[in-house]
């Protein structure tokens, strides 16, 4: 079984069983990220692409703990969230992305894009920040092994951090 959690309601994945802790048109389990209540070791693969940004550190942690416990040996883990290091970068003008305005992208990789002319309200807000070094470390710390920044494919523009690491 794969988990795309954060799936929110435009990350649908062939294959994959949709977890959010909103009800969304894709959703196939509605719950909290740190409370998938599924059997231990039967999960192939977690990928959550911009969801561990919007949780406080400590529910952050003990939703990386909660899916280090669902994986089965050898399961993946695939995270990606906004390289908070590129940001800061970015909002001193020593970094640039595709976007028009840079100050209001850098600005979102903190905060997240909340106005709702984006399509975005305050669910949709930032409540921790990571660079490689610290969400490698969290991971480690877990019990993770293998994590390595992914530089290439979907996702690997630079103001993305894309990360895959393994139980």
């Amino acid at each position: 079984m794969k988990l795309n959690v954060g799936c929110g309601n435009v990350h649908r994945l062939d294959g994959y069983v949709h977890v959010d802790a909103r009800e969304t048109p894709i959703t196939d389990l509605v719950c909290d990220a740190w409370a998938i209540d599924l059997p231990p070791g039967q999960v192939t693969e977690v990928y959550s692409r911009h969801m561990l940004e919007h949780l406080p550190r400590h529910q952050a942690i003990l939703t990386l703990r909660s899916w280090f416990q669902l994986l089965a040996p050898a399961g993946r883990l695939h995270i990606i969230v906004p390289d908070i290091l590129f940001h800061a970068r970015q909002l001193l003008g020593l970094e640039s992305s595709v976007f028009p305005d840079q100050y209001e992208h850098a600005m979102a990789g903190f905060y997240g894009w909340c106005d709702p002319d984006r399509g975005g309200d305050i669910h949709d807000s930032h409540r921790w920040g990571y660079s490689f070094e610290t969400l490698a470390a969290h991971l480690q710390e877990i019990g993770f092994t293998g994590v390595r920044q992914l530089q290439q494919g979907k996702d690997s523009e630079p103001w993305h951090l894309n990360v895959e690491a393994f139980k």
